[in-house]
């Protein structure tokens, strides 16, 4: 994991909707961690494909190829790299520093 937390530059225009939006992400953080327990791989890959998109989406670069790196382990049925990857999503939500522009 990063030893220091990354930086990510976000529109000021969404910042009254990041307070839902790390709610959202760390609800689907659990629902991760409970289909790695599972072994559902279908829906770890459909988080990781949401977390890439959401996160890119809203300029979070990280949680971007963090969600693609979940994708893709799931995909692999490698719950080892699974389990890694939740664990640095873990740690990016937990660590993110925001920065708006404008």
């Amino acid at each position: 994991m990063p030893e220091s937390p990354e930086v990510e530059r976000i529109p000021s225009d969404l910042q009254e909707l990041l307070d839902r939006f790390f709610a959202v992400c760390r609800q689907d953080l659990e629902l991760m961690r409970d289909a790695l327990h599972g072994r559902d791989f279908n829906t770890l890959a459909r988080l990781g494909h949401t977390a890439r998109g959401t996160g890119s989406g809203y300029g979070f670069k990280g949680m971007g190829r963090i969600g693609y790196d979940i994708e893709l382990a799931a995909l692999e049925r490698d719950p080892a790299a699974i389990e890694r990857h939740v664990d640095n999503l873990a740690h990016y939500l937990d660590t993110v520093q925001v920065e708006f522009d404008g």
